[in-house]
């Protein structure tokens, strides 16, 4: 595991990646940090398994994609979101697709964007994920893959951010 600060020009990279893959809403609210730390969780590119920290952001690269940490509520808001019953929950805490079944409300997104996962109780987010769907075709399904879990409490991910208290 190596952690290490981005240089400017990596940083750059960073964020034009953010401007192209997140909805311009909340790309454009989003200020270029000064020192970007990342943390690689495996031997490999800056491009998967890695932890971006920087002032006020926590951010997950996985499988390419950068989202926002689980912590980061104000930034999560600003993504769709399902929301699950809580019969769901133990599943996608343990790193399951969020299914059709257990989907009790959601959002208008599109297929392959960012959707935030919200349990019924409560309302906190346990997922981050990437619609397999959009939702229109969500509603129409009884069954199937609705979210693919990228990121979820309890994951690799959370328990380093929680072993160096990173919040």
């Amino acid at each position: 595991m190596r952690e290490y600060h981005l240089s400017k020009s990596d940083i750059d990279v960073i964020m034009q990646r953010i401007r192209d893959g997140w909805p311009r809403h909340v790309s454009t609210g989003i200020k270029k940090p000064k020192s970007l730390k990342i943390i690689e969780m495996d031997d490999g590119s800056i491009d998967d398994n890695s932890i971006l920290v920087g002032e006020g952001m926590i951010l997950v690269i996985k499988d390419g994609m950068i989202l926002p940490f689980l912590t980061m509520n104000s930034l999560l808001a600003l993504f769709p979101s399902v929301t699950v019953d809580m019969g769901a929950v133990k599943h996608v805490c343990n790193g399951a697709d969020v299914m059709r079944p257990g989907i009790v409300n959601m959002d208008e997104f599109d297929k392959g964007g960012i959707v935030g996962v919200n349990d019924e109780r409560y309302g906190k987010y346990i997922a981050v994920g990437i619609a397999s769907v959009s939702s229109n075709d969500a509603r129409a399904m009884s069954k199937g893959v609705v979210v693919y879990n990228k990121h979820y409490i309890g994951d690799r991910f959370w328990e380093e951010c929680k072993r160096r208290s990173i919040t």
